[in-house]
């Protein structure tokens, strides 16, 4: 029996006041699969991450995401699923005034209930969990520290972390190295994908070219909210990628497969 895709898009679109932000589209994405979405700023990259969260409805189509359809789902069915779903924002992922064990066991939120999520705000449950969590990103010391007193990447590790303790089927990640430099931004892709390959579903959508060559089963590229190329990495090329950006293409670094400064 073939397994059911963790996402399957038939004639999704999105629209906001009449304008266009995603589709027509008809994507499939396997469970398991590690794929990297990229485009110019604008593309959809992020309108499609945040509906397969349930951030956001289709406005036309089909979005099927972990057997469930998008945008009908209520109460408590919509609760559980959105547990199975892990989201790695490009800011923002910590909240400031809570420790690091405190952030890290919000992945445990959607687990527990009500009584003992408010018991944990005075009295953290299952610390030994986030202390687990903390010491495969190399953050332990750091479990009672707030999140000002860390660093970019430690910060998006504890986001990691947190990641973990939450065990989601499907990862979703916008752009969560693009305010790091390019060893940080390496070391959080590759803790994505090292996460991603137990049996979860990966999608990351990333702006710096050099790190698709980073384990990634598949790259997707959408422009103007539609899917413009779909391979694996070694199949793009300066010809593919200066369609898809229309500029130079020397900010994004070299292309994957690329040698001596790319395919002419």
């Amino acid at each position: 029996m073939t397994a059911a895709p963790a996402v399957e898009l038939r004639g999704l679109q999105v629209q906001v006041d009449g304008r266009r932000l995603l589709g027509p589209l008809d994507l499939r994405v396997e469970a398991g699969e590690k794929v990297a979405l990229i485009g110019p700023s604008g593309a959809g990259k992020t309108t499609l991450l945040r509906l397969l969260a349930g951030l956001r409805w289709p406005s036309a189509g089909e979005a099927r995401v972990l057997g469930a359809l998008v945008g009908q789902l209520h109460g408590r069915a919509l609760r559980d699923w959105r547990r199975r779903i892990g989201f790695l924002h490009q800011q923002d992922n910590l909240v400031p005034q809570l420790r690091v064990a405190h952030n890290v066991l919000i992945g445990r939120l959607g687990a527990w209930s009500l009584p003992k999520a408010l018991w944990s705000m005075l009295r953290p449950q299952e610390l030994d969990r986030a202390a687990a969590a903390l010491a495969d990103v190399e953050l332990q010391p750091r479990l009672w520290s707030l999140p000002g007193e860390l660093s970019g990447g430690e910060q998006q590790r504890v986001a990691i972390a947190r990641l973990l303790v939450q065990e989601p089927e499907l990862v979703l990640a916008d752009e969560p190295a693009s305010a790091l430099d390019q060893r940080l931004a390496g070391d959080v892709v590759d803790r994505l994908v090292r996460f991603a390959s137990t049996r979860r579903t990966l999608l990351v959508s990333l702006h710096a070219l050099p790190l698709l060559d980073r384990g990634f089963d598949r790259v997707i590229a959408l422009r103007d909210g539609r899917v413009v190329h779909d391979g694996p990495p070694s199949s793009l090329d300066r010809g593919v990628l200066g369609a898809l950006y229309g500029a130079s293409l020397d900010w994004l670094g070299e292309p994957i497969g690329s040698e001596g400064g790319g395919a002419p």
